[in-house]
């Protein structure tokens, strides 16, 4: 949200909303000044192809096809605007995409126009047509895309390093089999892009690829989700495919396991054992043909340690492992990565950047990584982003206010909210690195929490770190 402001800062109100979904159809349009709409009216669109209506916009100009096609929000400013027999106007435009199950569905658009005192806004109250922009942003993320597919390949994988070079091989070799498949990594470490990369180098590639994360649904949903219902199964049923027949003959992954309920584990055994299983409410017994791939931040021997996770269910998930290591074990791929987020945001914001100074590469090395790719991929974008037009060097200073909000530090600025005990200090000559250090963050974490009256989330704000990174984190301390 913050970014959001700084973008539109000076420029003018949101005076526009637009969504349309991925066919290019505009599901809803809304513009709350007379000079938009005199160029075009939101009832004339509704329905219509969006590069029919803008005839001067394709797929490469367009910030919503763009942020459709590289799955990012695209910002630009003075974007023309033109419709047949309208006078151009012109934009400042911000696209989001939006997903649904892991695939791209649509995009939404909010404009401005610049601060100008020839126009004036229409008598239109947002709060009237708050339900319309739900209704439309839902009807976009609840398609189904029948194409589901696996987008990215092994080659999308960007490494110089031995383990995970190592791991590509792996993959070319368990692609050929139909085996289950379980993918360990932290937390951005690309999970997803090596479940892409599985499936499209076996012979499923063109079926369909599903995916689901087990932690973005509640416990009481992701069953019929996965298995479908049957009509009559409870108040408002009715017959619905699961993803598992939507995946018949391709593959399904499950990102995050770890976080799947421990009493809808024994039907996944079962879709593992021989391929059956039985929709919410249904009698009928199911067939399916379905690779399953998962994945897991955490190890799920801890999880079964704790009571989380059934051990015969990992035993059949686990029967080929792909261990993704975290970007701080692997320091060269940095600079490398670094350089290819370069050349894509450098074409998501119309910059000029191919050079990257000592320092920022210095930097990034030191820096933890805790967001590991996807961190340094945000950091990027961010600093391209931030960049002049005419800059073609990537600096410190287009970095900085990034890498400097690392919680540590951040709380450090004031030594008096973090006191470590004396006996830690006493204990730290005789213990390894790793212990003091992890002795040291439960610390921080305490602190927070205690700071935070055991809210999480207001934890995690405090800390600056994700709110799930620091509930495990919580839990693996014993303070939650």
């Amino acid at each position: 949200m913050e970014d959001l402001k700084r973008l539109f800062k000076d420029i003018g109100y949101i005076e526009g909303i637009t969504i349309i979904n991925i066919e290019g159809e505009i599901l809803f349009s809304a513009k709350f000044n007379n000079k938009m709409n005199e160029q075009v009216q939101n009832y004339e669109v509704v329905g219509k192809k969006f590069l029919d209506v803008y005839e001067n916009l394709d797929e490469n100009n367009s910030t919503t096809y763009r942020a459709m096609r590289y799955g990012i929000p695209v910002y630009t400013e003075n974007q023309e605007l033109v419709s047949k027999d309208r006078k151009p106007i012109k934009i400042t435009s911000l696209s989001v995409p939006i997903k649904s199950g892991g695939s791209i569905v649509g995009a939404i658009d909010l404009s401005v126009t610049p601060n100008d005192d020839d126009i004036t806004t229409s008598d239109v109250d947002i709060k009237e047509i708050k339900d319309e922009i739900l209704y439309a942003y839902n009807k976009v993320n609840n398609l189904h895309r029948g194409d589901d597919r696996a987008i990215y390949t092994v080659d999308d994988i960007q490494t110089c390093d031995r383990g995970m070079l190592e791991l590509k091989s792996n993959i070319e070799k368990y692609a050929r089999t139909d085996l289950p498949v379980l993918i360990f990594g932290e937390t951005g470490t690309g999970k997803e892009l090596v479940a892409h990369s599985l499936h499209n180098m076996s012979d499923r590639a063109d079926k369909p690829f599903v995916v689901q994360n087990c932690s973005s649904i509640p416990a009481n949903l992701i069953e019929s989700i996965l298995f479908g219902t049957s009509k009559g199964a409870f108040t408002g049923a009715v017959d619905n495919v699961g993803l598992l027949e939507l995946a018949d003959g391709g593959t399904l992954f499950l990102d995050e396991i770890n976080s799947m309920p421990i009493e809808l584990q024994p039907k996944i055994l079962r879709v593992l054992q021989d391929g059956t299983f039985r929709r919410v409410g249904g009698k009928d017994v199911q067939h399916v043909d379905v690779r399953i791939v998962s994945s897991t931040n955490e190890p799920l021997e801890k999880a079964i340690g704790e009571g989380r996770f059934r051990s015969d269910l990992y035993y059949r998930l686990s029967v080929l492992m792909l261990n993704i290591p975290p970007l701080r074990e692997r320091k060269k791929d940095i600079s490398l990565l670094t350089n290819f987020f370069i050349g894509k945001y450098n074409s998501v914001f119309n910059k000029n950047v191919h050079k990257v100074s000592n320092r920022v590469y210095n930097a990034l090395a030191e820096h933890p990584m805790n967001g590991n790719v996807r961190e340094l991929e945000n950091i990027i974008a961010s600093a391209v982003c931030m960049a002049d037009d005419n800059e073609e060097i990537l600096k410190f200073k287009h970095v900085k206010p990034r890498i400097a909000c690392e919680c540590v530090p951040k709380i450090a600025e004031k030594p008096q909210d973090i006191q470590v005990s004396a006996e830690a200090n006493a204990e730290v000559q005789d213990r390894s690195l790793n212990k003091s250090v992890s002795e040291f963050e439960k610390q921080l974490i305490e602190k927070a929490l205690k700071e935070a009256e055991g809210n999480i989330t207001k934890a995690a704000q405090l800390l600056d770190v994700p709110r799930q990174t620091l509930g495990r984190k919580a839990k693996e301390y014993g303070l939650v």
